[in-house]
């Protein structure tokens, strides 16, 4: 929208077709329709949290001691998350644990073909969070990556988006995710193992009007291969129970399943 050139309405149909090529075209609509819903939910939240009424919303965390993992780590924690349902409210909620969140965000909106209304709105949501965020901050990856390996380094806590495609000459990996291995961008958990750092998962979504299910994936050793399998099998678990929710449903496209596993 920001650009003006409607490539979501048909990037979006085309990802849910790849995550299920039996799905019926009302069905596929179905999920398209509730891709724009739940990002519309998303940034209704970051409307509040900009006005500063992140505590007029409550959240259930699970498993129940879920927070802990943010709290008084003898080592850095990268969480993953997905552009999925209302991860920018639970990065607040992780804030309610009393440790340092921060989270990387990107300078995509500063493009200066993008109306100054989106970049203003980008902004307040942004500086905004960092209220909740223990004097955590929001900071833009284009600024470059030494200030996110020195949260690492003082054992804080950094969310980092896990559902895009490789960036030119950025970090990659591959993983099992969606039906297959794809390569993805890679840079979350690079700095996770290049500061002996944890990394972990995580999805927040409604549950009733102004409450929130914030759902965690146990932290692991970023060295184990295991640890970022099972993260993403865990993702692949909650966008599957509701693809709708999954608002880079567009990007898929850009991920295709690697032959071979390669």
């Amino acid at each position: 929208m920001g650009l003006g050139f409607r490539h979501i309405h048909r990037q979006s149909l085309a990802g849910y077709a790849l995550l299920q090529p039996s799905a019926s075209t009302a069905q596929l609509n179905a999920w398209r329709r509730g891709r724009f819903i739940s990002e519309a939910h998303d940034e209704y939240e970051a409307r509040l949290i900009a006005a500063g009424r992140l505590q007029e919303l409550g959240c259930e965390f699970l498993p129940g001691d879920a927070l802990r993992h943010c709290q008084q780590r003898e080592r850095g924690l990268v969480l993953l998350t997905l552009h999925f349902e209302s991860f920018f409210a639970g990065v607040g909620f992780l804030g309610r644990c009393g440790a340092v969140i921060n989270l990387m965000s990107s300078a995509v909106t500063h493009d200066p073909r993008v109306d100054p209304a989106v970049r203003t709105h980008f902004e307040r949501k942004y500086r905004g969070l960092e209220h909740y965020l223990n004097g955590g901050q929001v900071l833009d990856m284009e600024m470059g990556l030494r200030p996110f390996y020195a949260m690492l380094n003082r054992r804080e806590t950094l969310v980092v988006l896990g559902d895009a495609p490789v960036l030119p000459q950025g970090a990659s990996m591959t993983v099992d995710f969606l039906g297959g291995p794809r390569r993805m961008a890679g840079g979350g958990l690079r700095m996770a193992q290049r500061t002996g750092s944890d990394i972990g998962g995580f999805v927040c979504v409604p549950d009733g009007t102004g409450r929130y299910r914030l759902v965690m994936c146990e932290p692991g050793p970023s060295q184990d291969p295991a640890t970022i399998a099972r993260i993403y099998h865990f993702f692949s678990a909650q966008i599957a129970a509701h693809p709708g929710g999954w608002w880079a449903s567009d990007l898929l496209p850009a991920m295709p399943v690697q032959a071979g596993g390669a």
